[in-house]
């Protein structure tokens, strides 16, 4: 059993839910072996008393009465979850708990809010430990994607993880996790491909730019509209976005539609990402100078989406669709003689 405040009490507070969670089991975990003959008893700030039961403890009742002194045996490990919504009398129990030199050792679990945070503070002050926890970037993200699909004995592959990332973004990683595994699941070998995401998540991911440009470079117009069309829908001022995925796709192909093509030194570039813009070369029957063409005329179509160069001059969105669904008819055509 820990032998000072300090070390009897933990925080671990962070913004990401699923991130929090991750280092609370681990810290239990490591408590659990410090001390294998202690109980753990979680109690959530969030729980609501049964109103059919009279006698019913409250979250506060029930802390108050688990970091009691014991006559009978070691007191347990208490696990306090979702303290953003705890109570003040809940946070006067933790702040008066964590002052003590002996007692119950606790681990506290915070989402980084300012609601509890004197609880924070009580325990910065005795010099307990405070484990903050940072929201993942991407390249995490992405890692831990993967690393659940292999856990449910899933593969995840890269462009099914892109399509994923793009289309139910990165602001949930509890969603994103959630969506990796249902994708291994559904999928019949566990192999999750971009065609299984499709299938299993067709309506509530927003379509990507990149998907329709993506059907523009093969040539598949009514597609390539059709996806236009349901992203506008789904939210306004496209247009831009359609703009910048026509320029990426552009670069990558006069990169890598060469055959034999290599990324330039400090490029991050995945493989598939390589074979995609070389196998869109082909599609789209890439030359320098159609490339050289199309790229000219960028800078004043992304100006004609943001509202136009000059004074007065701005189009409503059913005009910017009309120059949008222009533009992907004419690039969807085979080059012009």
């Amino acid at each position: 059993m820990p032998a000072n405040t300090a070390d009897r009490v933990t925080i671990v507070t962070g913004p990401e839910p699923v991130l929090v969670e991750r280092e609370l089991d681990e810290v239990i975990a490591r408590r659990v072996r410090e001390s294998q003959d202690l109980d753990v008893v979680r109690i959530d700030c969030s729980a609501k008393p049964d109103r059919d039961d009279a006698g019913a403890a409250s979250v506060s009742e029930r802390l108050a009465q688990t970091l009691a002194p014991s006559l009978f045996g070691e007191p347990p490990i208490v696990v306090v979850v979702g303290l953003e919504v705890s109570d003040e009398n809940t946070q006067s129990i933790l702040k008066s708990a964590i002052t003590e030199p002996d007692g119950s050792p606790i681990v506290i679990a915070h989402n980084g809010s300012a609601r509890g945070r004197g609880v924070i503070n009580a325990a910065t002050k005795a010099k307990s430990q405070v484990i903050k926890v940072k929201r993942a970037n991407e390249r995490d993200v992405r890692s831990m994607m993967r690393q659940s699909a292999k856990a449910h004995r899933g593969r995840l592959l890269p462009e099914a993880e892109q399509w994923l990332v793009e289309a139910i973004g990165t602001d949930s990683l509890a969603l994103l996790l959630a969506a990796v595994e249902q994708s291994v699941r559904d999928s019949p070998d566990g192999t999750v491909s971009e065609e299984h995401v499709h299938a299993i998540f067709p309506l509530q991911a927003k379509v990507s730019s990149f998907k329709v440009v993506d059907h523009l470079w093969a040539g598949r117009l009514d597609e390539a509209v059709r996806l236009l069309r349901q992203m506008e829908m789904r939210e306004k001022g496209v247009g831009v976005a359609i703009v910048a995925a026509i320029s990426h796709g552009l670069r990558m192909m006069a990169l890598f539609g060469r055959p034999g093509a290599q990324a330039p030194a400090g490029m991050n570039v995945a493989p598939w990402q390589v074979e995609r813009a070389a196998a869109n070369a082909r599609r789209w029957r890439a030359s320098g100078a159609r490339i050289a063409k199309v790229a000219a005329q960028l800078p004043d179509l992304d100006a004609t989406m943001k509202g136009g160069l000059a004074d007065g001059i701005a189009l409503d969105d059913e005009q910017k669709m009309a120059v949008l669904e222009g533009l992907i008819i004419r690039l969807s055509a085979g080059p012009q003689p």
